[in-house]
């Protein structure tokens, strides 16, 4: 039996960070989470495993794309599927990287990390 997909959820906003965390643990996936690039990087730079992260475009302290272009030294194959609300183009990996734009169908989400990790 294989071990769940580790999810690190990066999202500002509580309430969306809780409903998305919510839904992906009873779709039997381990998820982190952090609120902000510097608590991102700290998870980035760990040991500790992941699967793919889950970006919000837009932090309080810097940029979702440029920390998804940083995780790419430490994490070269971490797919990162970006959300945003504002319609804004990253410079995404296109084997590796979505992009969904807000509000998002939760199962949508699921489906695209399923893409990415096919053994999920």
């Amino acid at each position: 039996m294989s071990l769940p997909p580790t999810i690190l959820v990066v999202e500002d906003d509580f309430l969306i960070r809780s409903c998305l965390i919510e839904f992906l643990e009873d779709s039997d996936v381990h998820v982190l989470e952090a609120d902000t690039c510097e608590s991102a990087r700290r998870l980035i730079d760990s040991d500790q495993p992941l699967d793919v992260m889950i970006m919000d475009i837009s932090l309080p302290d810097g940029s979702g794309a440029d920390l998804g272009q940083e995780s790419r030294v430490k994490r070269p194959d971490l797919p990162i599927i970006y959300t945003t609300g504002h319609g804004v183009q990253v410079d995404q990996n296109s084997r590796l990287d979505r992009v969904m734009t807000k509000p998002y169908q939760l199962d949508a989400i699921l489906s695209v990390v399923q893409e990415l990790v096919p053994e999920s």
